[in-house]
């Protein structure tokens, strides 16, 4: 019986998955067929379906990879000293993807789809409960450690946050003349304000 390298079946996966992504950025779910993101893969239609028995398979994980690797990156957040700063760190990151056209409308095609495919939906929805229930879990934290005192309850300080994350990506997508990076000065003094954090501002 052969034997499974796991290490290369991981690199292979992730190839085809990295793959997905990018075609799925370009062209959405819909137009791109597995043609296409076997060629971008660089591997045949028998390994794609090997690791994944359908597009819609492959869409399902693209969706649960985004979902990982925001739910790695808050996690890493909420290990740092200083809280307050690792939710300016945060925004920071929310303008560095929504001015990557790639990415910006690699997320909008899932909330597209998510309106569409329950299954998508579904998923969709509870990462978005998972990134609320992180960005609470580091305000609760940076309040308790007096790095940050917000002036609003802390459930609409966060649902503020994710009215910010899904503004910025949306303005990003329908108006050419706006700049996420160079927006951000401003949002670090609202954020801030907002959320009553404290620290060295010599970077906003």
């Amino acid at each position: 019986m052969r034997t499974i390298d796991p290490d290369k079946h991981a690199a292979q996966r992730r190839a085809v998955l990295n793959a997905a992504k990018t075609c799925f950025a370009r062209y959405g779910f819909h137009k791109t067929s597995t043609e296409a993101i076997c060629a971008e893969a660089g591997t045949s239609s028998g390994k794609l379906f090997h690791y994944f028995p359908s597009k819609k398979a492959i869409i399902l994980a693209v969706v649960e990879d985004q979902q990982q690797e925001t739910a790695t990156y808050l996690n890493e957040l909420l290990q740092r000293e200083d809280l307050s700063a690792s939710l300016l760190e945060f925004l920071d990151a929310i303008l560095h993807l929504s001015g990557s056209r790639e990415e910006r409308r690699l997320i909008l095609e899932i909330v597209a789809e998510a309106a569409r495919d329950d299954d998508v939906g579904a998923l969709n929805t509870s990462g978005d409960e998972l990134l609320g229930e992180r960005l609470a879990t580091l305000l609760r934290e940076a309040t308790a450690r007096g790095q940050a005192a917000p002036v609003v309850p802390p459930e609409n300080a966060v649902r503020f946050l994710m009215v910010l994350i899904d503004g910025i990506f949306s303005r990003a997508s329908v108006d050419a003349d706006f700049d996420p990076a160079k927006e951000r000065a401003s949002l670090r003094r609202i954020l801030r304000g907002t959320l009553g954090l404290v620290g060295d501002d010599a970077d906003d």
